[in-house]
């Protein structure tokens, strides 16, 4: 028996959608749009570490500040492989966050015709009107 890489499958995922959805990517590229993708994430400004080292027979013990509330959240854009658009938060990112974002600082730094790939968060959605009126397109 070999040893072979996983590959993991989310329990929602749907052949039929990303079908769909590869064909209106591939329809846009066809007509010339550029391919911008935009990623959000947060960070916390204190990691636990799972593990440590202690004596043989002694437990390992660690503590951890579970009152720290603090994140930072990084939005950024990825345009093949350059990154750009990038900003730090140390508030969440909502939908006014995200709105401003994309209008203050996402618009003005892309050329015309992107399409834009974002998840399906549900403040992403809010900015489709504003995308359209710069000629971007949302997928």
């Amino acid at each position: 028996m070999l040893a072979k890489k996983k590959t993991l499958e989310h329990p929602k995922a749907c052949p039929l959608k990303r079908a769909h959805y590869l064909k209106k990517l591939n329809h846009y590229i066809a007509q010339g749009f550029a391919i911008v993708y935009i990623y959000a994430r947060g960070f916390e400004s204190e990691t636990m570490r799972p593990c440590g080292y202690a004596p043989i027979g002694s437990p390992c013990i660690g503590s951890y500040n579970w009152q720290a509330k603090e994140r930072t959240n990084v939005i950024g854009t990825l345009f093949g492989k350059m990154l750009f658009a990038l900003n730090c938060l140390k508030s969440n990112i909502n939908k006014e966050a995200f709105y401003h974002w994309c209008k203050f600082t996402l618009i003005p730094k892309l050329k015309k015709k992107c399409v834009i790939v974002m998840d399906n968060a549900t403040f992403h959605k809010r900015v489709q009107k504003l995308l359209n009126r710069h000629g971007h397109r949302l997928l």
